[in-house]
């Protein structure tokens, strides 16, 4: 959901008003996005709005901005279940239930999409990090891992990074790197 939107949305809202907010805040920083969105979810229980809003904005809640039950707010959440099997092809199971979501699922999401594995372990890891309040440094061999190509490629490919702006570039450094 955009700002835009959001300000439409807060402007035309009357107490006989259902708003779906999906997912607001996509492209503002966490901070801005839960500020935003909990002064908005403040403004239509005042207006006794009808609201279906889905967040990722755990925050709002564990931050106490928001709390399930006060003001007419009632907090759902979607529990999702992994049945485990032998073959790891189980499909998750969703259901809604009254509540505050402890966690994301993610890094569950992420496996079932997909994702390759070391990029799931370094997330796990970052997420362990950030969860106990440590702070998170690159790894090396992510960050940089080994290029193994030839001496005239790596030379080649040194150059082309090297240089800003290929629209400026002397016809003697093209020349160089094409040859």
């Amino acid at each position: 959901l955009e700002m835009t939107q959001m300000g439409t949305i807060l402007r035309r809202a009357t107490p006989f008003s259902l708003v779906l907010v999906d997912e607001f805040g996509k492209g503002t920083s966490p901070s801005s996005g839960i500020a935003v969105l909990t002064a908005a979810l403040k403004q239509f229980a005042s207006m006794k709005c009808k609201v279906i809003c889905t967040t990722h904005f755990l925050e709002i809640f564990s931050l106490n901005l928001v709390r399930d039950g006060v003001a007419a707010m009632k907090a759902f959440q979607m529990e999702v279940q992994i049945p485990k099997t032998i073959d790891g092809l189980a499909k998750p199971l969703f259901k809604i239930q009254p509540g505050v979501a402890k966690s994301s699922a993610g890094l569950v999401c992420a496996e079932k999409a997909g994702v390759n594995k070391n990029i799931i372990g370094r997330a796990k890891e970052l997420l362990e990090a950030l969860q106990s309040g440590c702070q998170v440094g690159p790894v090396e061999e992510i960050c940089n891992p080994p290029l193994d190509i030839s001496t005239d490629a790596r030379e080649a490919l040194t150059m082309f990074l090297g240089v800003d702006n290929w629209k400026d570039a002397s016809s003697e450094r093209v020349r160089r790197l094409v040859h």
